[in-house]
Order: C-alpha cells, then sequence, then structure tokens
C-alpha cells in the first residue's frame, strides 16, 4: 500500500501509538515524524520519554499498536515476510550500548549481516569487511572481541555494521553516550562524514542538547522535541531555544523548576 508523498520522504510514523504492557499511559501516542532523503534531523527530549522505543519501531523491530510506518511510501506493515525483510535493508541502526555479539569478534560481527540478508561470497564479504573497518579506522582489529575495544571503539564498530549493507537511511540512539568530549566528538565526525559522502538519511536520538545544537547550526539539522507521547516542536536549533513553551524553555536551559520537575524525565 502506498500513499500520496513528496518525493523525498524516506521514513515517516503515521499516527503511531505505542506501550508496553498494561502501563496506564502510552509511551508514544499519535506520534508524527518524517524523515527526508539526505536529512540530517535529531530526536531530542527527557530521559525516558520512548526516543529509542521510536527507533525501534522506525525499524520494524517493534510494531506499533496504532498507526503505520511508511519506507519510500510503502507501509511496513502492509509487506509480506520476504518483502519486509528486503525493505528493512534499507535501514540501519546503532544502539544505545553498541548492540555487539560479545561472542563474535569484529570481524564476525560484521559479517554476521552480510551473511543473513545477502548472497555475497565469502570472498566479497571479507573485502565490504575491510572497506567498512578503514573507513571507521579500526583496520586491524578485526580478530578483537567487542570486550577488547575501548567505548569509543565499540561505537565506530556499531556505526561500521550500520554502514555494512549500505542503507539509505541510518538511525543512531545515543551515539556519544558515555563518551568522553574528544571521543565523542570523533563519532560526531564519523557520523556526519558518512552522511555527507553517502547522502545517507540521518536520525540521531540524543538528550545532549549541546550536540544537537552544534550540530544543527553546522548542517542545518532539523530538531524535533520528543515529551509525552509526541513531538510537540520542530524545527531549527534557534526556534528551539527561542521556543515559550514551558517544557522546551526548561529543558534548554537546564531549570530545577518547572513543567519536568527536577528529575528530567522521570
Amino acid at each position: 500500500m502506498s500513499f500520496d508523498v513528496n518525493e523525498n520522504e524516506v521514513l515517516k510514523a503515521d499516527n503511531i501509538s505505542f506501550y508496553f504492557g498494561d502501563a496506564a499511559r502510552p509511551l508514544l501516542e499519535n506520534l508524527n515524524l518524517i524523515l527526508n532523503r539526505s536529512e540530517v534531523l535529531f530526536l531530542i527530549g527527557p530521559s525516558e520519554m520512548g526516543k529509542s522505543t521510536l527507533l525501534k519501531l522506525l525499524t520494524g523491530l517493534y510494531r506499533p499498536l496504532k498507526g503505520e510506518v511508511f519506507l519510500q511510501g510503502v507501509s511496513i506493515e502492509k509487506l509480506s515476510k520476504f518483502e519486509r525483510k528486503k525493505a528493512l535493508k534499507k535501514i540501519s541502526m546503532t544502539f544505545q550500548r553498541s548492540g555487539l555479539f560479545d561472542s563474535k569478534t569484529v570481524r564476525e560481527n560484521l559479517t554476521f549481516p552480510l551473511q543473513e540478508l545477502t548472497e555475497l561470497s565469502k570472498v566479497d564479504c571479507d573485502l565490504l569487511v575491510e572497506k567498512v573497518l578503514s573507513q571507521v579506522k579500526l583496520t586491524g582489529n578485526e580478530l578483537k572481541y567487542p570486550f577488547e575495544l575501548s567505548g569509543g571503539m565499540q561505537k565506530r564498530l556499531g556505526i561500521a555494521r550500520a554502514l555494512i549493507l549500505n542503507p539509505e537511511v541510518i538511525l543512531y540512539d545515543d551515539p556519544t553516550a558515555g563518551l568522553d568530549p574528544i571521543t565523542s566528538n570523533h563519532i560526531l565526525d564519523l557520523i556526519l562524514s558518512v552522511q555527507k559522502e553517502k547522502g545517507t538519511a540521518t536520525l540521531i536520538a540524543t538528550s545532549d542538547l549541546e550536540l544537537a545544537l552544534r550540530v544543527s547550526q553546522q548542517v542545518k539539522a532539523k530538531i524535533c522535541f520528543l515529551f509525552e507521547g509526541k513531538i510537540i516542536q520542530e524545527g531549527s536549533g534557534k526556534e528551539l531555544i527561542q521556543s515559550k513553551n514551558p517544557v522546551i524553555y526548561q529543558f534548554t536551559r537546564g531549570l530545577l523548576e518547572g513543567p519536568l520537575g527536577s528529575g528530567g524525565g522521570q
């Protein structure tokens, strides 16, 4: 099933709702979001507001209880199992805690999706792994296990795995969480260089306001603010800072008093 959209729309959450178990209220409710071709979009907001969950809905790891996710104008929910698997190869995601296989080497972590989702020969897989490792500056670490890598190297390996299938869309879940400022900048530079080189549609979920504001100035990224299950504002970093919405006002200034209370999204 397709619908009329601007041809630049790559990924769309259309009025989706989601909750876990017998939760008193939905984590996401009637949420709408559009990611355009070659766009950099930040999903920002307090902790525990569903940013990671939304990314998993967009990649098909979770299914919405209401509404639909569209990939290039086609509803993911309406696809057959075979069509769904083929379509979702166009989307990659990095996980907040790397999401690597601890029992597999760096090389095996990268060859796994190739073996599962492509029919490439071993020689072609090895060549592709070498190319991607070079791109993220991890050449020479093929036989190491994730626990032998630093936090920044694990993040780079996660990005390498996201790149291995040459996706059209990459979703990053808090890619600089737990990293020191210098390592964070290296990861950010890698993300932006990949986006510039390949023109991938890029969505970055984070609670790091400074990161979002800085990048939005560099590449004119759009920022969407998620609160209580909905996108309550989208626009430029300047528009976010100038917002009179009391939730956004408190968040952008780090104030203890306000609708968020003193515990952010808790």
